[in-house]
């Protein structure tokens, strides 16, 4: 049988080496995480770096000169908002607030 001195340390020596197995299971898991949190931030700044290009190329876009769909330049107060053509009237610009095309003198007032 064994003495109550050598089943201490038998507990002992068991309670050391079950925690040394599980702080070095922890550590290669610390390990795995941080590769892990390295490899998503590089994607995640890739990601990042290619939106940045993206935006940069539609901030740098400039507007067609052809007419979108009821699109209209706005034009400030006492300037051209039409023309003649023949018979009929088109609008060249939107007047601001407060202030209508007149087609008789063909300005914002």
């Amino acid at each position: 049988m064994l003495s109550t001195r050598a089943f201490l340390h038998l507990f002992l020596l068991l309670a050391t080496a079950a925690f040394l197995f599980t702080s070095a299971t922890e550590d290669a898991s610390v390990e795995t995480r941080s590769l892990d949190f390295t490899l998503k931030s590089q994607q995640e700044k890739d990601l990042i770096d290619a939106l940045q290009e993206v935006l940069e190329k539609l901030r740098n876009k400039e507007m067609p000169s052809e007419k979108k769909l009821g699109w209209l330049p706005s034009c400030d107060a006492g300037e051209p908002c039409a023309v003649r053509k023949g018979s009929r009237i088109g609008t060249l610009c939107s007047c601001p607030r407060g202030t209508s095309c007149n087609f008789y003198v063909l300005k914002c007032l």
